[in-house]
Formats: C-alpha cells, sequence, structure tokens
C-alpha cells in the first residue's frame, strides 16, 4: 500500500510544471478567466490565463493537482489536445483565503489558418469564472508564401500574369489588395513592376528568395539577446559602482549597449569577439542582434501616452576624411538604429555646437553639453542619446511630503524631502538580504524597482551580488498587498564619471580591451586602421512625486590609431631645451626655462 501510494505521488509531481500547493475539491474552489486575442502565428499561440483560487477549508491537503489548457480544431471538437506546461507571470493575494494567479501557455505545432477552441481544465472541478466565456477561439496565420498572390499554394507564371495585369491596372486591383504583402517582394510598401520582375527571376530560378524574406529572417527579440544585455547591465553597473564607492551612481545600460552596438557593425575578427563577450553577443549571428534591436527600439516608440521613450542616435562625420568611411557601415547603421548620418568640416569650430544642440533636443534639454572640442584629425562621432518621462500609475500626494532623515553609505545622516503613500495598495517583495518594491508607470509596461539591502548589508555587497538570476528573484518575488506603507526619497541625480563621463576603463576592466588599442579591427568602418578614443556618458534622473524623468547619452569618438593618445606637450612649467644637428648628433646648444621672466 506504501509503495502504491509513493507511486501515486511521484507521478503526479513529474507529471507537470502547473501545480500548486492545493487541496481536495471541497476544500477549494478554482475558477478560470481567458484572456481574449492570444498572440498568434502560422503554428502557434501564446494564451494568457487567471486562475482565482478561493480556500473553504484546508484541513486536509495533497501536494497537488493536475491544471492544463485543452484546445482542438474548431470543425474536429473530437480531439481534444492538452497543454499543462505553463509559465508562471504574476500572483495577487486579494486576501487570506483568495489567491489570484496569472499564466501564460504557449502552443506549439499547429497548422497554419486554423481556427482553434480552448478552454480551461482541472484535475478537480474547475469554472469558468462568471461573466466570463467558457471557451475562446483564435485562427493561425495562413502561412506564407511570397509571390504566390492567386493563393494556390503555389508560384507560377499564373502568379507572374496576374500581378503584371495588377501593376498594368487591367483587373480589378481589389483581387490582390487582400494579400498584398504577397506581391511586395521588395518589401517597400508598394506593388510595382519592380516586384514584377523579382517574380519572373524566381520563377526561371534566377533567385532562390525574395528580399523581402531576407528582411524577414529571425524577426522579434531574441531571447539570447535579452539575456545577453541584461548580463551586460549587471556587469557595467557593478563595475562602475565598485569603481565609484559613495558616490550617486546614475548610468543607461541599454544607451551603452546601444552605442557600443553601432560600432559593433564595423568590428572584425577579435576585436569583434571581444566587444561580443563583453556586450553578450557570444553565440548569437549579426542578424539576430540586429532585429531584436530594430523590433525593441519600435516598441518603445509606441507605449502609452502616460510614457514617453524616445531613443536618438547620430553619426557625425569628418568631411575632410569623408572618402575612408564605408558605405555599408552608414547603411546598416541608418536601418537598424535610425541613426541620423551627417558630415562636417572638423576643423570648424561651430560643430561643436551642432553636435551639443543635437543631444540637447535629443534629451529635451536635460543634457546639453557633452563635447567641448572637435580634433580636426578625428573621423568620426557616434552618439546615442535616451529620453525617458513616465508618470506613476498612482502619483504621490505632494503634500504627504516631509522631511525626514536618510542614511549615506558612509554612517552620515542627511535630512532629505521623502515622499510617502501610506495604507496603500503596494506591490513589494521579500528575498535573501532585501526588500523590493514595484512602482509602475502608466498602464504598467515600464516600472521603477526599488530595492533596499537588509540594514546590515553595504550597498555595494549587494550590488557585487546582482547578476540575472537574483534580477528575476527579485521581480518573481513581487505581490500586490492591500495595505502598506512606502517611503521613497524625492532626488534627482546628474552622474557624469569621473567629472568627465569617462567609462571606458570600466569597459576594459570587463575585458573590451582591443577596441581602444592601436592593433583594434574596425576595418568595417574605415578603409583605413582606427580604434576607438574613448566612451563618454553622462546621465540625469529626477523623480518625485508625479513620476520620473530620465536622459542619458554616449559619445564614442572614433579615431586612426596614430592619434588614438593624442599626445599634448604643454610647456607651463620649467623645461630644458636643446639645439642640435641631426646628421652627426652635434648639440650645439643646451639650456633650461625655470620661470616666466623673458625679454619681450
Amino acid at each position: 500500500m506504501q509503495k502504491k501510494l509513493l507511486c501515486i505521488l511521484v507521478f503526479a509531481l513529474l507529471s507537470s510544471s502547473f501545480f500548486v500547493s492545493n487541496s481536495f475539491a471541497d476544500n477549494w474552489e478554482t475558477y478560470y478567466e481567458l484572456y481574449p486575442e492570444p498572440v498568434v502565428t502560422e503554428t502557434g499561440a501564446v494564451i494568457r490565463l487567471k486562475l482565482t483560487k478561493i480556500i473553504i477549508d484546508d484541513f486536509i491537503t495533497w501536494p497537488g493537482y493536475l491544471y492544463a489548457l485543452e484546445y482542438w480544431k474548431t470543425d474536429d471538437p473530437s480531439n481534444v489536445m492538452r497543454q499543462s506546461r505553463t509559465k508562471f507571470e504574476s500572483r495577487e493575494e486579494l486576501s487570506e483565503d483568495v489567491i489570484e494567479e496569472v499564466y501564460t501557455v504557449e502552443l506549439t505545432d499547429l497548422e497554419p489558418d486554423t481556427e482553434y477552441t480552448y478552454k480551461f481544465w482541472g484535475q478537480m472541478p474547475t469554472w469558468n469564472k462568471e461573466g466570463t466565456p467558457k471557451t475562446l477561439s483564435f485562427r493561425t496565420l495562413p502561412r506564407i508564401i511570397y509571390g504566390d498572390v492567386n493563393r494556390d499554394g503555389k508560384v507560377n507564371s499564373t502568379d507572374y500574369t496576374l500581378m503584371n495585369r495588377y501593376v498594368l491596372r487591367m483587373i480589378d486591383r481589389s483581387i490582390i489588395d487582400e494579400y498584398f504583402y504577397l506581391a511586395d517582394l521588395n518589401g517597400d510598401g508598394k506593388v510595382n513592376s519592380t516586384d514584377s520582375t523579382l517574380l519572373k527571376r524566381y520563377i526561371l530560378r534566377v533567385i532562390d528568395k525574395f528580399p523581402v524574406e531576407k528582411q524577414d529572417t529571425n524577426e522579434g527579440i531574441s531571447e539570447g539577446f535579452i539575456e545577453g544585455s541584461s548580463k551586460f547591465a549587471f556587469d557595467i553597473f557593478k563595475q562602475i559602482s565598485e569603481e565609484e564607492q559613495g558616490e550617486n551612481v546614475f548610468i543607461s545600460p541599454f544607451g551603452i549597449s546601444t552605442a557600443l552596438s553601432m560600432v559593433y557593425q564595423g568590428a572584425k575578427s577579435d576585436t569583434k569577439d571581444e566587444m561580443a563577450k563583453v556586450l553578450g553577443f557570444e553565440g548569437l549571428d549579426i542578424t539576430e542582434v540586429n532585429n531584436s534591436y530594430k523590433y525593441l527600439l519600435e516598441y518603445y516608440s509606441q507605449l502609452d501616452e502616460k510614457v514617453k521613450l524616445k531613443n536618438s542616435s547620430s553619426i557625425w562625420n569628418n568631411s575632410l576624411k569623408s572618402n575612408l568611411i564605408k558605405e555599408d557601415f552608414i547603411s546598416v547603421n541608418k536601418d537598424v538604429f535610425n541613426a541620423l548620418v551627417e558630415s562636417r568640416d572638423f576643423s570648424d569650430e561651430s560643430v561643436v555646437d551642432e553636435i551639443n544642440s543635437w543631444i540637447s533636443e535629443a534629451t529635451e534639454g536635460k543634457i546639453d553639453k557633452m563635447i567641448s572640442r572637435i580634433d580636426r584629425e578625428e573621423l568620426s562621432y557616434i552618439i546615442s542619446a535616451l529620453y525617458f518621462n513616465g508618470l506613476w500609475k498612482e502619483e504621490f500626494e505632494i503634500e504627504k511630503t516631509v522631511a525626514l532623515p536618510f542614511k549615506a553609505e558612509d554612517g552620515s545622516t542627511d535630512n532629505v524631502m521623502m515622499m510617502r503613500k501610506l495604507n496603500c495598495k503596494l506591490e513589494i517583495g521579500e528575498g535573501d538580504g532585501y526588500t523590493a518594491v514595484r512602482l509602475p508607470y502608466g498602464d504598467g509596461e515600464m516600472a521603477m524597482y526599488c530595492i533596499l539591502p537588509d540594514e546590515d548589508t553595504p550597498i555595494n555587497d549587494f550590488i557585487q551580488k546582482l547578476d540575472v538570476s537574483v534580477w528575476n528573484q527579485i521581480k518573481n518575488s513581487i505581490v500586490k498587498r492591500e495595505d502598506g506603507d512606502l517611503y521613497l526619497p524625492r532626488f534627482k541625480v546628474e552622474y557624469a564619471k569621473n567629472g568627465n563621463g569617462s567609462i571606458m576603463e570600466s569597459l576594459k576592466a570587463l575585458g573590451m580591451e582591443k577596441v581602444f588599442r592601436d592593433d583594434a579591427d574596425l576595418s568595417g568602418i574605415f578603409e583605413i586602421d582606427t580604434c576607438i578614443n574613448d566612451v563618454l556618458h553622462k546621465s540625469v534622473v529626477e523623480v518625485n512625486e508625479k513620476g520620473t524623468e530620465a536622459a542619458t547619452v554616449v559619445v564614442i569618438p572614433i579615431v586612426p590609431t596614430s592619434i588614438q593618445t593624442r599626445p599634448k606637450f604643454i610647456a607651463n612649467r620649467p623645461f630644458v631645451f636643446v639645439i642640435a644637428d641631426e646628421e652627426y648628433n652635434t648639440i650645439l646648444f643646451m639650456g633650461k626655462v625655470s620661470n616666466g621672466e623673458f625679454i619681450n
């Protein structure tokens, strides 16, 4: 009997990742709510749902029971399939007896252009929440066959004839308009003779793929890109924090990564390998990196009205050296980062003001001066700027802000203006050595996480333990509480490392060294040997009762390797001078200048 019971328990624990601490049906009531409009592709769908669990009596409990999403082709309801593997998204304790949890379920290996119906299933009785549908349906996207304008599943001369008649307006254009995207073979948003020519070349096997298909490769954000970028974020933050102990630090890992990624487009050989390792791009194809940036930047431009996130990029080339820069490098940065490209005479001092003016406009006036001078021998300036302005989802009441003490890192105490929310709903979490709160902006697509180490843990010791794993633990620890207190300083920080904003040494400490040396390989950018002269980074942030405003800029000068270190000799103190014959190495005169009492 014991062996039988053990087998049942083992089977239950191995059957699914969808287990929760639970009880017999008489002890729980479980309701589900299906969210409409799942994200669908040709062969898959991602479905979100909410479970509401109400504890009736927790006297008798089991380790758990099985949940799953049931789905079937709408025209074949007898063939029911189940997916029990899920991804936990959030948890909210409405009361001691009521818990709400949100999950996502991914369905794969679906048939294109097919309608599916789905519902939730529980091993113990589970009901749809009152007022919500028991089942929902979705249709997978049709399989995309570019050039198949008549939708018969083949690309042949019939499609070519139909497209030509469409271009010449010899047929009712509505015949193709519904499947316009299948006829736009070069992806320029138009259907014209160029597309007809491409279709003819494809049918004749002159080409094996249309240009638009090459654009679609690896669309979306790569998980490897997100994980690698997050790793870089914590690496650079930990490095700078360690170097700036006792100082307020505010940086933009995304801004730094974006600017360096613009340079990365032209890096080759071991220079590229070093950059990839530090930026978190190891194992990622350049197309995967670029498509991830394009998707992410497009997403950031479409946030809700309470959140503004503006990314701006530019490349300023020295017109005196304009014949040296490679067009492919310019083209890819325009395409991926929507970079503005300008050519200016670097011997003209007004260029400094023009670049600073662009920076000011890109950061909404928050950063108005990054460059003080430009050398006529420099080749290019690569710049990335980011501006953020987000209103809290729930603002602080300004009348509740009061002066309270703040204990600094060195143990001293300062009085600061402390914003407060009392007896409020709070998204809060606790973990090993910390307490964290989540403060959402707008509709919640963006949020600030404030992480407070335990009182006996020095801030820098805690920061050095941060990585992607700890970050995920912090986010997953957050739960919604109905009654809490929140105290947060109102603050403004302007940060530029060492005053001038140079983070070159920090990047070198992480392993990105070669790109700054004479033997750097940036042959994908210029026709001559070049390297990065520095990476300058400045950020500002202001947090108040209404929300947060922040801006950052990263400036990367690229120079010929011959002027990388820009040697200087400023004789403003005593010096020795020699007049010598170079042919036979004969010293003719020697002297020293030890003061400024000269005869003029």
